[in-house]
């Protein structure tokens, strides 16, 4: 006799499947009557579907029952939808936009950035009992940054059309995209005096003065410099090469338009 195969896959893609298909018959009123983001009900379904309330989806199974897979898998999965989100930011901004508001950004990224990054870490410091300072500059720096993603119910749909100048929506989308990279600095200034200060330096020896050189050379030389000069030749050449197929019609419309996804 035939029997239902409930397995894994089938429940995850059932599950998944269903809440997009449903959700997107109603998507209008929830995001354009009601202002909720796509983020803040795809975090309440979550919950609704996770072990703690329906059981139908189960990370810790699909992650061999391991802890240290069960993170790996959420890393690198939020690593690639961010990556195609900040991809997806940099290209809704017009031509040449950073050349000419260079000075809005940088102020919104250098002082604005160290003050959000000040006053969270004081906020957590003083509401959090037998927190260091330092744990709390870490902490501060992780929720510094502002969310591209959780940006966009500010910069898109009928809100943003009807209440936020196109301006200051570019402006918002250009901070979001940048600030991930630039949150870097103030979390690893922390964690790196973490490792080599806090307590004497019981992690690793080496003192205030390691803890600014590898501040400098891995963080700043390394990930944030190498990563600007990385991204923009990456970005040039693709550019370029997209250019180059169009005018000789070499490329397909269904390829031009998945070019940015497939690069981020």
């Amino acid at each position: 006799m035939p029997t239902l195969l409930v397995s894994d896959f089938n429940i995850v893609c059932a599950t998944l499947g269903g809440f997009i298909t449903l959700f997107g018959l109603v998507s209008y009123l929830f995001k354009e009557r009601y202002y909720l983001s796509e983020a803040l009900i795809a975090l309440v379904f979550g919950v609704i579907f996770s072990p703690h309330a329906l059981n139908w989806i189960r990370p810790l199974d699909y992650a061999l029952h391991s802890e240290e897979n069960l993170g790996s898998i959420t890393l690198y999965f939020a690593r690639l939808v961010l990556g195609v989100q900040l991809v997806l930011a940099g290209i809704q901004l017009p031509s040449k936009y950073l050349r000419h508001e260079w000075r809005t950004l940088g102020l919104l990224l250098g002082p604005g950035m160290t003050a959000m990054w000040i006053s969270s870490s004081l906020l957590i410091w003083a509401l959090v009992p037998h927190l260091s300072f330092l744990h709390a500059l870490a902490v501060g720096a992780c929720v510094t940054p502002t969310d591209p993603v959780l940006s966009n119910s500010i910069v898109k749909g009928k809100f943003a059309d009807k209440n936020i100048p196109k301006e200051l929506q570019r402006v918002v989308i250009a901070e979001s995209g940048a600030n991930d990279g630039l949150g870097y600095p103030f979390l690893f200034f922390a964690m790196y005096l973490i490792k080599y200060v806090d307590h004497g330096g019981q992690e690793q020896s080496g003192g205030a003065a390691k803890a600014m050189g590898c501040w400098f050379g891995e963080t700043w030389g390394y990930t944030i410099i190498l990563s600007i000069v990385y991204g923009a030749l990456v970005g040039w050449l693709a550019k370029n090469l997209l250019q180059w197929a169009e005018e000789r019609k070499y490329v397909d419309r269904e390829s031009f338009l998945v070019h940015a996804l497939t690069l981020a």
